[in-house]
């Protein structure tokens, strides 16, 4: 069979595989998010149109299931957004991980990986007030990262970080179509970390698949890393442009695991 994966994956490497970690836009669902935002005096207001997970994956991802693989989405993405972008695989032992590896819902608990202080949402209200002036589309509502959705990547919000961070904890990652602004040592991988060392699972038996910049400690950390786009996400393995990454790694797997 012809596979859009570069190359095969050896199967003494395959099987040992117990946790698959799946990014979510331009991997799992298809990216086109838009922002309509607006605020007065009195009112916030916002809309806000994302994708959904394809039936077709839905059910590949049951199938690993049923193989015996443990499945965690890990996004950047608000925990209510992912909830109703995934229905379908909420429960029987599914991970949704947002905000970077930020929180998690696991085992019908939500588990936040990392501390925040006072001053951190303080300044994150400041660096918000300050990008407000700029023609951006929006924010996408989270609790603990500044997600900037916007036309362009503007200099100018790179600056208005490095003025209000004098502490210099902060990172600033631009995906093509939002800003993500969050502490340094916030990351997919060291989210995964967390739910690595819950779950009592071994780096040889993690495959992550990602896309963007926000993917990057992800793939690292897995011990076999596949990027969705090599031209903006180097690894190992990588999937060929055809329709969603995820749905390609996914028939793969489903072929390979077992036999």
């Amino acid at each position: 069979m012809v596979w859009l994966l570069n190359k095969d994956i050896p199967k003494e490497h395959l099987d040992k595989i117990k946790l698959l970690v799946l990014d979510s836009d331009g991997v799992t669902v298809e990216r086109g998010t838009k922002i309509k935002e607006k605020e007065t005096a009195k009112h916030w207001m916002a809309e806000i149109k994302t994708n959904k997970i394809p039936e077709e994956l839905y059910q590949m991802i049951n199938q690993l299931k049923k193989k015996g693989l443990k499945i965690m989405i890990s996004s950047g993405r608000g925990l209510i957004y992912l909830q109703s972008m995934y229905p379908q695989i909420i429960g029987d032992g599914t991970i949704l991980q947002a905000e970077n590896g930020s929180i998690s819902l696991f085992g019908g608990k939500v588990i936040q990986h990392f501390d925040y202080s006072e001053n951190y949402f303080k300044k994150m209200a400041r660096i918000k007030e300050k990008i407000k002036k700029l023609p951006i589309d929006g924010f996408e509502p989270k609790q603990f990262i500044l997600t900037v959705h916007s036309p362009e990547e503007f200099k100018e919000v790179y600056d208005i970080v490095k003025s209000e961070d004098a502490e210099g904890e902060l990172k600033v990652m631009w995906n093509g179509e939002a800003f993500d602004i969050q502490r340094k040592d916030v990351s997919k991988g060291e989210g995964l970390k967390k739910i690595m060392d819950y779950l009592g699972i071994k780096k040889d038996e993690v495959l992550a698949i990602g896309d963007r910049i926000n993917d990057k400690e992800l793939l690292e950390l897995a011990a076999i890393g596949v990027s969705a786009d090599k031209e903006k996400l180097d690894s190992d393995y990588w999937i060929e442009k055809d329709g969603l990454a995820g749905k390609h790694l996914l028939r793969y797997l489903l072929d390979n695991l077992g036999n």
